[in-house]
């Protein structure tokens, strides 16, 4: 697993996509489950250490838009 040291501002979303390049929901969750103590957090302060755990990401899957 790596870390990832959050900069101010910065959102657990924000940091998925950065690192996963997806939002999808297995992702997404999988994510959140290994940063749990940082969910009541909006916006992060900056210094925070998020996990980032190994997660396979399903490339076959179709990527859907908001806009689709």
């Amino acid at each position: 697993m790596d870390i990832y040291i959050a900069s101010q501002g910065e959102s657990l979303d924000m940091i998925c996509f950065k690192a996963y390049k997806s939002l999808d929901d297995e992702v997404l969750g999988e994510f959140l489950r290994h940063n749990t103590s940082l969910l009541h957090l909006r916006k992060l302060q900056g210094g925070e250490v998020i996990n980032l755990p190994n997660i396979k990401i399903d490339k076959t899957k179709e990527v859907k838009y908001l806009w689709q």
